[in-house]
């Protein structure tokens, strides 16, 4: 829903300045360069950018930064800018290139949906954000919440997303770019998260191996099967007693057999 296209150059005559919204996807230096490289080609950016206006972001709960200073903006200047909702790194590549801001088009989105509910949808219908992205979002939006720490901790250290699912949950299909989005834009996470045995088995876990590895499918697959019976902090003490060589069987394994040899080795301390 939108009223019409302007130029950047008409909304900078207009007195308007651009704002970015803190929360939203990080400037990553290599997008940077290929919308560079588009606009090199092309004079102009192939999609408009979405914004909306300063007041509105404000109040929407949004914090706003400024997109040339990076400094934060106080509410009472709001309306003096607008907030770009889509296109950070199209407005970053245009004010570090030589391409004219006539040739930089944007749209102001009218709909009534908050502002984060915007963010979050926006992106997870064109899917060009990684999970990396929804879990700093969902942080930053949520900086109280327990569950975004966590996952934005994982995700920074490398874990999948949908391993990190695993490990909150102990179980698949809870957490993932969906539910990231849906926490970006004000809901409840699914049930069934526990801190407690996720930082129990991050704790175990990482006396015998790296994030790089925990952050993968294998350990917390293999955990979770075992768990069912044993309960899990006997299976995740069982990690911690892992000897060089059975970990070295473990890494050397095939990525299809990985899961069955974790178990088949954990077996061994637990008993029957």
């Amino acid at each position: 829903m939108y009223k019409s296209i302007f130029s950047l150059s008409e909304l900078l005559q207009s007195g308007k300045k651009i704002a970015f919204i803190k929360g939203n996807r990080k400037v990553n230096s290599k997008n940077v360069r290929s919308k560079k490289t588009s606009f090199e080609k092309f004079k102009m950016n192939l999609i408009p950018l979405m914004y909306v206006s300063g007041e509105k972001a404000i109040a929407d709960g949004c914090t706003l930064i400024d997109a040339k200073t990076e400094e934060e903006i106080s509410p009472d200047k709001a309306s003096e800018y607008i907030a770009i909702v889509d296109g950070q790194h199209r407005t970053t590549a245009a004010f570090e290139s030589e391409m004219s801001s006539d040739n930089l088009f944007l749209f102001e989105c009218y709909c009534d949906a908050n502002t984060k509910e915007l963010i979050a949808s926006t992106n997870i219908d064109s899917n060009p954000w990684d999970g990396k992205d929804y879990a700093y979002s969902a942080v930053m939006f949520n900086p109280d919440s327990k569950l975004a720490q966590m996952t934005n901790e994982m995700s920074d250290a490398g874990y999948a997303v949908s391993t990190i699912g695993q490990i909150l949950y102990f179980t698949g299909g809870k957490l993932g770019k969906k539910d990231l989005s849906g926490i970006i834009a004000g809901k409840e996470p699914k049930e069934g998260y526990d801190f407690e045995r996720a930082e129990y088995f991050l704790e175990k876990a990482r006396t015998k191996f790296k994030d790089e590895f925990i952050g993968k499918k294998y350990l917390i697959s293999a955990v979770i099967d075992l768990s069912t019976k044993k309960g899990y902090e006997k299976v995740c003490d069982a990690i911690a007693k892992l000897s060089e060589n059975q970990i070295k069987r473990i890494n050397d394994a095939s990525s299809d057999d990985k899961i069955g040899v974790i178990k088949t080795i954990l077996k061994g301390f637990l008993g029957n």
